[in-house]
């Protein structure tokens, strides 16, 4: 998102506070808070996470505020006892029963909520093939994060990697398709990732089978091991645990 649009947004409204809004498929609007406006996109009624929602306007948890109001209600909710200390929960329903200016802006470029176990294999995905839905190589936009300087991938003569992101640090002697590995991963001969997310310091050892999988950081699946199933057989995802070890020879 580029901030500086919803900024010109936020001061040509004279709001108090402005929320940055998505519009989501109707099935899927009870996951988030709903914000429903006027015809002006005035911000009339926030529902959290709604059974029946009234419109599919979802907050993306991108606020501006007027600094002044801001630190009202910031102040008035940490003297409140009773208070969750939220946004969504607390300052914001209380600045519309005091009816602030308050208005939605709508954003129509990538986001994804990533509070699921399939929505967060899925933004994974959106970063692989030729036109990416995600592109981190987009040099209109940048994105700026800590470095791990680690030494440059290493991919073996012997390897394949078919339509996946390797990151730096990593060593990939096996076969890779169709997924994304994180920063010091080692796929070690004769193993095969397809289809899966491996996030930092996953070692897959020789002859290891994983197949929609999101594997957490220091794992390690031992000699043989079979982790997951084919995607195409309508399994779950499988997710294994931050420094989980998986026994050699283990389905």
């Amino acid at each position: 998102m580029d901030y500086s649009k919803l900024i010109r947004f936020h001061k040509e409204k004279g709001a108090d506070a402005t929320i940055a809004v998505l519009d989501v498929p109707i099935e899927e609007a009870s996951r988030f808070g709903i914000m429903n406006t006027d015809e002006d996109q005035r911000i009339t009624e926030f529902e959290e996470k709604p059974a029946h929602p009234k419109s599919t306007n979802a907050s993306m948890g991108i606020y501006v505020f007027g600094r002044k109001v801001l630190e009202e209600y910031l102040e008035r909710d940490d003297r409140d006892d009773n208070s969750s200390n939220d946004f969504g929960k607390n300052v914001i329903p209380a600045m519309l029963a005091d009816h602030k200016n308050m208005y939605a802006y709508h954003f129509d470029g990538y986001w994804k909520d990533v509070g699921t176990i399939s929505s967060l294999w899925e933004a994974n995905m959106d970063l692989l093939g030729d036109k990416p839905e995600l592109d981190l190589s987009d040099e209109s936009w940048r994105i700026f994060a800590r470095h791990s300087a680690s030494a440059p991938q290493f991919v073996g003569a012997r390897a394949q990697v078919e339509n996946s992101y390797i990151t730096e640090g990593c060593e990939i002697y096996g076969t890779v398709k169709n997924s994304v590995v994180g920063p010091g991963v080692r796929v070690m001969h004769g193993a095969v990732v397809e289809d899966s997310v491996l996030m930092g310091d996953a070692t897959v050892q020789p002859g290891a089978v994983i197949r929609y999988t999101i594997l957490d950081t220091g794992v390690t699946v031992g000699a043989g091991a079979m982790v997951g199933a084919d995607r195409a057989s309508g399994a779950s995802i499988t997710v294994v645990g931050e420094d989980v070890t998986i026994d050699s020879g283990a389905t």
